[in-house]
């Protein structure tokens, strides 16, 4: 299959990312309409690599004197954003989310608003307060517990979900929000996969048979997860992608804890700037064996792109931003996917599980 061909799929597809961090930038007084100097997305790059959407996060700092508030204000703002920005398509529909697929190639991208880490959600009814913002997807957790759910990464506080939790997933899948377990912990993420009654995400999280890292999904998630309906987003940072980056990454980041340095998520950061100095890139080929090894456990149709990009200071090498996308497409040709599974994985298999959980 040639190049240009290849290229073709690409950009006739419906390409669709399950989780980035663009709106990390926006809050920040950044105008992603425009070009703007690093990172991974804005408006012109994501046309030009033929990014048709995707959904965006909108972070929650668990220690946040109010994150709900915080959240809150920050879907707004990114609702406006979204509204008012020519080019962008807010989806809080599964007929607006069809309406952008059909509209692939337009140049438009469609944006599902997202939260990650419920914080600050303490009983069903925040749920509604979010639903109503115009979020569309929750990230049960982040890095730390909520008072109802076990984030990955640490010792187990309330052992899974808890009975308040299962009370809140109801009212989101209610509402016609889709539960995403990426950074839950293996029990919350089981309890979830099993108290659901729609189809559930993971995502930006990936393998752990290939990376053994607590971010990531056992074979037997994935196959429960596939199971269910659902679908993986294979995440790009390089420390879930590859054991010997992530301990790298984890000794700069203790490093410079103990100096009191700056270690925000961001490639310009004081961590971001140490890691590329001092950590060789993860090779491209790493990124395609979480896929494959994805795909292999819970077959084509349940496994999607999941970048995290704006929200991860290293992706592996080529990958430099939205523009290169196109080589994922590629790499997965050359590993045998049909032109149907490709269009599946780069964003038909969230088109469907999204289509399926809106309203």
């Amino acid at each position: 299959m040639g190049v240009t061909r290849l290229n073709q799929l690409h950009h006739d597809a419906f390409v669709f990312d399950g989780h980035n961090d663009l709106a990390l930038r926006l809050l920040a007084g950044e105008d992603p309409s425009g070009r703007l100097q690093g990172g991974h997305l804005d408006l012109p790059r994501m046309r030009e690599g033929g990014f048709d959407g995707g959904i965006f996060a909108v972070w929650s700092d668990p220690d946040a004197d109010r994150p709900l508030h915080d959240v809150l204000d920050g879907v707004a703002r990114l609702r406006v954003f979204l509204e008012e920005t020519p080019g962008m398509r807010l989806v809080l529909t599964a007929d607006d989310l069809e309406a952008a697929a059909a509209a692939s190639g337009s140049g438009d991208v469609a944006a599902l608003i997202g939260v990650e880490g419920a914080y600050g959600v303490e009983e069903p009814s925040d749920v509604d307060r979010l639903y109503d913002a115009g979020a569309r997807c929750l990230t049960l957790t982040w890095m730390a517990h909520t008072p109802w759910a076990d984030a990955s990464g640490l010792p187990p506080a309330h052992g899974g979900l808890t009975d308040v939790g299962r009370r809140i997933l109801a009212r989101a899948e209610k509402l016609g929000m889709v539960a995403d377990i990426s950074h839950s912990s293996d029990a919350t993420a089981r309890d979830v996969l099993r108290a659901a009654q729609r189809p559930v995400i993971a995502s930006h999280s990936d393998v752990r048979a290939v990376a053994d890292h607590h971010r990531n999904l056992s074979d037997d998630l994935l196959e429960e997860l596939a199971a269910r309906g659902g679908v993986l987003g294979v995440n790009f940072f390089s420390a879930y992608l590859d054991e010997s980056f992530s301990r790298g990454y984890e000794a700069i980041r203790e490093r410079l804890e103990r100096e009191g340095a700056d270690d925000a998520f961001q490639p310009r950061s004081e961590l971001g700037r140490a890691v590329a100095a001092e950590l060789k890139p993860v090779p491209f080929s790493r990124l395609l064996e979480h896929f494959r090894r994805a795909i292999a456990v819970a077959g084509p149709e349940h496994v999607g792109l999941g970048s995290d990009f704006d929200g991860v200071l290293a992706t592996p090498e080529g990958l430099d931003d939205v523009r290169d996308l196109p080589k994922i497409t590629a790499g997965l040709a050359e590993h045998g996917l049909t032109d149907e599974e490709l269009r599946s994985v780069l964003g038909g298999n969230f088109r469907r599980v999204l289509s399926s959980v809106l309203s």
